[in-house]
């Protein structure tokens, strides 16, 4: 059966499913529903101005509710609470895969009437766009978008569903931007904040080193996990030449690759992988001296808690829009790129402005001699400036 087969069958069972959801004919006077269903990583880059548009004169007296992904569900809750006045959660995968979940959960968003509907994800999905056109209200407001994540003639049809697409620069720009544009665009005024920020934590119950550094095993795909094997090297050094204690952090998904860890490092490490919320791991990685990670959601959580020094694995996937971070918000981000973009890196800045750019680079080209090697530059940098060698 052909993808394209299985996507209208699919499409065709969706209908159905709608067909039995009865939307609420009530719509309460100011209120608004802000839907985010992307990862944890977009998530950072879009939060603080979640803040902005409730502190906004048009936007000030409206009850805003949250539809976000589950998965940075406790992170959200103890940061937004002041701005958000009711949450809904729910899993994205479970919502195109499983039908009962899918009907339970447009049961639940759609008890409700709205004002407005917010969807400002950029690359938006077919999915994401259903939510928008099933919930009743008065105005529905989203992206002009690209084509990322929804096909063309997807696309076509979930326009419609909007009474207002807000105008979006066709080139690839850093994320944050991406959402500034679209909120600056929304509320019709300047935003001054220029860099993902989250200043509020919660220590958790466990002892941590004195000086430490964090690896991150973890990605959201396989082609951007760098080796367990590599993390360990890396890992070693720290620990032998520059003296740092190792704290190994990831999702519960890569609990397997803790034995491999070990066997390869040889060492004591304190192991937190799969046993933190994100509002732990969020303390953690602000403590580190530094981190190792992917091009995953870590290295955005770090540079919004500030943490000292960050260190990027990346073979190149989602060039600007992502990684790496623009110097004018960050001078501790480090990019280490495999290396056909090392030597040419103006040639793959170019071709990763075409929405359909995906790198096919093996992100296990990169050795860990060239992390090492980033590592000691720029430590010895900080050293020398700090001593005004």
């Amino acid at each position: 059966m052909t993808s394209k087969l299985k996507t209208i069958i699919k499409l065709i069972i969706y209908y159905f499913i709608n067909l039995f959801i009865k939307p609420s004919k009530e719509i309460k006077p100011k209120s608004l529903l802000l839907i985010r269903l992307d990862a944890i990583g977009d998530y950072i880059l879009f939060r603080n101005f979640i803040e902005i548009l409730k502190k906004s004169e048009r936007y000030k007296d409206y009850r805003i509710t949250l539809l976000g992904n589950v998965a940075w569900k406790d992170l959200s809750k103890f940061l937004d609470s002041d701005y958000i006045d009711d949450f809904i959660w729910l899993d994205p995968i479970k919502f195109h895969r499983n039908i009962f979940y899918r009907f339970c959960k447009l049961r639940e968003i759609t008890k409700n009437g709205y004002e407005i509907v917010i969807n400002p994800v950029y690359s938006r999905t077919y999915d994401m766009d259903m939510i928008v056109k099933i919930v009743n209200a008065k105005e529905k407001i989203g992206s002009s978008g690209d084509l990322s994540n929804i096909k063309k003639w997807q696309k076509k049809i979930s326009d419609k569903w909007y009474t207002k697409l807000i105008p979006a620069k066709k080139e690839v720009i850093f994320e944050f931007y991406r959402n500034k544009e679209f909120f600056e665009n929304l509320l019709g005024m300047q935003i001054c904040i220029e860099k993902p920020i989250i200043n509020k934590f919660k220590k958790p119950n466990l002892e941590l080193p004195k000086k430490y550094a964090v690896i991150f095993i973890s990605a959201s795909s396989n082609f951007k996990k760098w080796d367990i094997s590599n993390f360990a090297t890396v890992a070693k050094y720290l620990k032998s030449k520059w003296k740092y204690d190792i704290v190994l952090c990831g999702s519960s998904q890569d609990f397997n690759l803790c034995k491999e860890f070990e066997i390869s490092f040889q060492d004591s490490y304190i192991n937190l992988v799969g046993k933190t919320s994100l509002t732990d791991l969020a303390y953690i990685i602000k403590n580190s001296q530094l981190i190792v990670s992917n091009e995953t959601f870590a290295p955005h959580l770090s540079v919004a808690v500030g943490t000292n020094l960050i260190f990027v694995i990346s073979n190149g996937n989602h060039l600007n829009r992502f990684v790496p971070y623009p110097e004018e918000m960050t001078d501790n981000y480090f990019a280490i790129y495999h290396p056909a973009i090392s030597r040419n890196f103006e040639y793959y800045k170019e071709i990763s402005n075409k929405e359909s750019f995906v790198s096919k680079l093996d992100i296990n080209d990169i050795t860990p001699d060239m992390v090492i090697q980033k590592i000691n530059e720029v430590l010895r940098t900080k050293i020398n400036e700090k001593f005004n060698v």
